[in-house]
């Protein structure tokens, strides 16, 4: 072979190289996974450079096809990944099927390769039913699990009870099962989700502060806070009455994005939602009715149209601390982010004892501008202020994915030491653990 061919060939096998390389780092980041991908590249860069002035054409060729090789495998094994494994806290890796009873005396807590984790309160009863690379299903057969699913590009989680399923892509809430009732609770902490089953004739979607509760003879869906109905509300009416579909209350424009904030719903004095079917005559509400009425009705949007009219900034400078981070709850999750801001501002300005508004202000970075440097600075913000505050976990998980997905590893490192120190734990602690590494 000419010298001018192993010349050409080399080329072309270079510049196939790095065309290989851009598909793997423009995927890489799309899966927020580019640091695992540029570590496993980086530890065998020598292999491509180090003998390549002393060889002669063909060994240069072969280094080329071995270093294509290399970036080829390096692809498949991180961007298609095995299945998520998970393990039993304190007692080893667990197994698909495998029983899953919590003891009398203490909760059982199994924790996801993906950083997600359920926890079985005493007595409870549960096996994983299936597990992927995207996900696992949990089947409940007695007793409430806590469910904690990080979020990713991919996430797809479910959690089946009787006849029930919940979709899940990345939340926190519990889930509740009651064998004898044939009853489902869903109490949502953080996020959404949807909802299918007996008594249902749609899937209903769980938003933050809600609680549905769920049997074969209809549903309730109220606040997270409200009192379980009595026998005879659950009682199926004589006369027909609307699905759950179309009576519950209307989603938002634009989804609620996850968020460990409830709605503050403290000063609202309006009753409880007692069935999903009373929530189609709340439609008819008259626009400038108080909007903390409405917020304890989760009628977000009509909770925010009605305190526009009372005058947003009027507002925004009047109201207590409790109400005005109500009022910015209610416009991030009715979906206007710019008020939602300005009321956490004024509440961060007017009340800098109050934990929540630097928060939620991360949270509007982090999932509704994507703006993760300032949502990482948001978060710490949060721990230098608040470092044994109520969301002091969860802020520090969300310091770490801010830091992973704005690309500062150093950044992220600190975070993962940090997070395993103070949260060994938590439900980031796989994720801080594959972050410190080895």
């Amino acid at each position: 072979m000419s010298w001018e061919r192993k010349q050409e060939m080399n080329g072309e096998l270079e510049s196939l190289m790095r065309d290989v390389g851009r598909v793997v780092e423009g995927e890489a980041q799309r899966q927020n996974i580019l640091p695992q991908v540029q570590a496993r590249l980086a530890a065998r860069q020598s292999l491509r450079a180090r003998p390549a002035q002393r060889a002669n054409g063909r060994w240069s060729v072969a280094l080329a096809f071995g270093s294509l090789a290399a970036c080829a495998a390096t692809a498949i094994i991180v961007l298609h990944p095995r299945a998520i494994s998970y393990a039993v806290a304190g007692v080893g890796e667990g197994e698909v099927g495998a029983a899953l009873v919590a003891p009398a005396a203490a909760p059982m807590e199994l924790q996801f390769s993906d950083g997600s984790a359920v926890t079985l309160p005493p007595r409870a009863a549960a096996h994983v039913d299936a597990l992927d690379r995207n996900g696992a299903t949990v089947a409940i057969e007695e007793g409430t699990l806590e469910v904690s699913v990080i979020h990713r590009a991919h996430t797809r989680w479910q959690v089946q009870a009787g006849g029930y399923r919940i979709q899940v892509t990345g939340t926190r809430f519990a889930a509740g099962w009651d064998r004898s009732r044939r009853a489902l609770t869903v109490t949502m902490h953080e996020g959404s989700v949807l909802v299918s089953g007996p008594g249902l004739k749609e899937p209903v979607r769980v938003v933050t502060g809600q609680r549905l509760r769920a049997s074969a003879s209809g549903a309730d869906l109220g606040l997270e806070n409200s009192p379980a109905p009595s026998a005879e509300v659950e009682a199926p009416p004589a006369a027909p009455t609307p699905s759950v579909a179309t009576s519950r209350a209307p989603e938002p424009a634009l989804a609620p994005p996850p968020t460990e904030i409830q709605p503050s719903t403290e000063r609202a004095s309006a009753p409880r939602a007692r069935r999903v079917e009373a929530v189609a005559t709340r439609a008819a509400t008259p626009i400038n009715a108080d909007w903390r009425i409405q917020a304890a009705r989760a009628e977000y949007h009509e909770a925010l149209a009605a305190a526009v009219l009372e005058g947003w900034r009027a507002e925004c400078a009047r109201l207590g601390a409790d109400d005005l981070v109500l009022l910015g709850d209610v416009a991030r999750l009715a979906g206007d982010l710019d008020r939602a801001e300005e009321a956490y501002r004024s509440a961060r300005r007017r009340f800098p004892a109050a934990d929540r508004p630097i928060y939620a202000l991360g949270l509007i970075a982090f999932e509704g501008r994507h703006n993760y440097k300032l949502a990482g600075d948001l978060f710490a913000g949060y721990l230098r202020s608040f470092p044994r505050g109520p969301l002091a976990r969860e802020a520090g998980g969300r310091l770490l994915e801010s830091r992973l997905k704005a690309g500062d590893d150093a950044e992220a490192r600190q975070a993962a030491a940090a997070y395993l120190h103070d949260f060994p734990g938590g439900p980031y602690a796989a994720l801080a653990r594959r972050t410190v590494g080895p």
